[in-house]
């Protein structure tokens, strides 16, 4: 089925939120390449601390997994490739705005060839949203808890 019509095929709030990860997306893609960090890092929080198990989910997990797939099927139609952060940065922002406090983090290890290699995800509680990975094998970063309303 051709790309259009698999979207049109989606029921309206799939569609409405496909649309609004392309934008976030593309936002956080401009914002990670073209700004400096030390300007838009503060979105992060603290330091690293490791309480990966420490929050509950109580948020409406239909709408944690609608924003899941919005941003993956956002990832697959964009050009280019959205690397882990922008793709956080975008679901981090879909959920704020659906008053769904989520958990971002960044961690670092080195592959087999010794090269140090970053990533982010994004959680609810357990509940996976972006970058899902073998966690234990990152030493965090960076832990940005939910913020407090």
């Amino acid at each position: 089925m051709p790309k259009l019509q698999t979207f049109l095929a989606l029921d309206s709030a799939d569609r409405i939120a496909t649309v609004e990860a392309i934008g976030r997306i593309a936002w956080a893609q401009w914002l990670v390449k073209a700004v400096p960090p030390r300007l838009w890092r503060s979105q992060f929080g603290g330091t690293a601390r490791d309480d990966r198990k420490a929050s509950g989910l109580d948020a409406d997990i239909a709408t944690i997994r609608r924003v899941r797939l919005a941003v993956a099927r956002a990832h697959r139609n964009l050009p280019g490739d959205a690397a882990c952060l922008p793709q956080a940065l975008a679901a981090r922002r879909m959920l704020e705005r659906r008053g769904i406090s989520s958990t971002l983090y960044i961690g670092t290890m080195r592959d087999e060839g010794g090269h140090r290699r970053f990533h982010a995800w994004l959680k609810v509680g357990e509940e996976w949203v972006t970058g899902v990975c073998d966690e234990r094998r990152y030493a965090l970063m960076v832990h940005a808890p939910p913020k407090l309303a």
